[in-house]
């Protein structure tokens, strides 16, 4: 045998050796991503039920944001409500007010104007009446 052959046989066998090498590691990278497929489904499979949980809390979330929008509407008509009803019993109020101080004021101040008529009248009738005892008084005296 000489050196060519003994080269060729070593190359060979280094090549059949570096053939089966790469089978082993073509092998060991096929086993790693079967293991990530199996870690992504088992991650799929865990995360389907947070998604549906997820969907059914914003269903939920909108029923409930809806139901707050509509008692709100509610809360504001019965605030404006109460609110109109207020400015008519002021507004009322207001008028009933003004028509008793229109009508009881000027009656306040005839029966005032009556109240001191009559008090000058009897001042007005004592002093004719003192006066007229003065003058029957003076007359009986002469």
């Amino acid at each position: 045998m000489n050196l060519t052959e003994i080269l060729t046989v070593i190359l060979l066998i280094s090549a059949s050796a570096l053939c089966i090498a790469l089978i082993y590691f073509i092998y060991q990278i096929v086993k790693s991503v079967q293991s990530i497929s199996l870690n992504i489904e088992e991650f799929s499979f865990k995360l389907n039920p947070l998604i549906q949980s997820t969907l059914e809390l914003s269903e939920k979330l909108n029923r409930i944001t809806n139901e707050v929008e509509s008692q709100l509407q509610i809360s504001k008509s019965i605030f404006t409500a109460i609110r109109d009803h207020a400015d008519k019993i002021l507004n009322i109020e207001t008028k009933i007010h003004n028509g008793i101080v229109d009508a009881v004021i000027p009656a306040a101040k005839n029966l005032h104007a009556v109240g001191k008529g009559v008090e000058s009248f009897w001042k007005s009738y004592r002093n004719k009446k003192a006066f007229s005892s003065i003058e029957h008084t003076l007359e009986i005296s002469k």
